[in-house]
């Protein structure tokens, strides 16, 4: 039995008694905050941290996908992220599959962001995409949720508009006429990506590495000044172009000035052969501004009917807030549009 194995039942017993807080012999085990789809654990022993998450076995192998990415990370000598050292998808010692990673110091980055900062987030994407499957030996899998079509992003779109969207309009007030925008916005998307001459393909796409969750929750401000990220379980294979898009109209990035959205977009460098680049980006921007509200009214939706599916952690949520931002972000992509 390895050290790893030693500790993962304490964190195995911490998830199960609920606590914040676990003690065993020389082992020290804290909850984290942050997070649905797992739940993270620092664990101290002998003066040394490690991250220990727990992820939802749900057939994505969220473990496997991050593990694989820290490790491709790695392999490429690339100082992004922590350095992976465990990955148990048994369900054996813990009930749910456990990647295991050194703690990495520092704090996030929070709004409003100073130029230097701007400049480091930018900088860690354009590192993150300009590693290319050919640049290194890994069989790390494509990203999640970053297809390669057009069309199964409007799938979607139409899909949480009959979900969501049917039970919004029922909510009374002005719970219709918002049904009634987001279906506009979902008809406009359709538009753009009709009048698009370009195609999301795979093999049109100049493939890089993508984070896919641009949070800046997981970004890591370490001592030494560099930022890093944690939270890779979607990171694969995809189109930087989608992933760029995800950056810049994240939530967590919404109280980005103009001028420093203009500055991103300005200042992003194209990856070299892709012809398609700019005119790609143009149709993830309407999906990508699109999606952002359907995200927020899903959320909305599991406040007032419990959780849309098994989560380890259910953060919690105030439902005017989330109205409120609901049509903040509505009104965000009829700008765009």
């Amino acid at each position: 039995m390895n050290e790893f194995e030693n500790w993962l039942r304490l964190v195995a017993d911490a998830h199960a008694a609920g606590a914040d807080t676990w003690n065993g012999g020389t082992v020290t085990v804290q909850r984290v905050t942050g997070g649905a789809n797992n739940a993270l654990y620092r664990v101290e022993t002998d003066g040394a941290r490690f991250a220990c998450k727990l992820c939802v076995a749900d057939g994505r192998r969220r473990a496997a996908q991050e593990y694989g990415a820290l490790r491709t990370l790695q392999a490429a000598g690339l100082d992004l992220a922590p350095q992976p050292l465990w990955l148990d998808e048994s369900c054996a010692i813990a009930p749910f599959p456990a990647v295991i990673y050194r703690w990495l110091p520092g704090a996030p980055l929070t709004l409003p962001l100073t130029a230097r900062q701007l400049a480091a987030l930018l900088e860690s994407f354009q590192h993150v995409h300009g590693l290319r499957p050919d640049d290194v030996a890994s069989d790390l899998a494509d990203s999640r949720f970053h297809w390669f079509d057009f069309a199964r992003y409007l799938a979607e779109l139409e899909d949480f508009l009959g979900t969501y969207g049917l039970w919004l309009a029922t909510t009374g007030g002005e719970g219709r006429d918002l049904r009634d925008r987001l279906a506009r916005l979902v008809d406009g998307c359709a538009r753009v990506v009709a009048s698009s001459p370009v195609t999301a393909g795979r093999e049109h796409v100049a493939l890089g590495l993508c984070r896919v969750d641009a949070n800046l929750d997981n970004t890591v401000q370490g001592p030494d000044g560099r930022l890093r990220w944690v939270d890779w379980e979607y990171c694969g294979w995809g189109d930087p172009a989608l992933d760029f898009c995800d950056l810049r109209w994240h939530a967590a990035l919404a109280g980005l000035s103009e001028a420093q959205r203009r500055w991103l977009r300005d200042n992003y460098r194209r990856p070299a052969g892709d012809a398609g680049f700019e005119q790609r980006l143009a149709v993830w921007d309407h999906i990508i501004a699109t999606r952002w509200p359907f995200l927020i009214l899903r959320r909305l939706w599991s406040v007032c009917h419990g959780a849309d599916r098994v989560r380890l952690t259910l953060p919690d949520a105030d439902p005017a807030e989330l109205r409120a931002r609901l049509v903040r972000f509505i009104e965000r992509a009829e700008r765009l549009f």
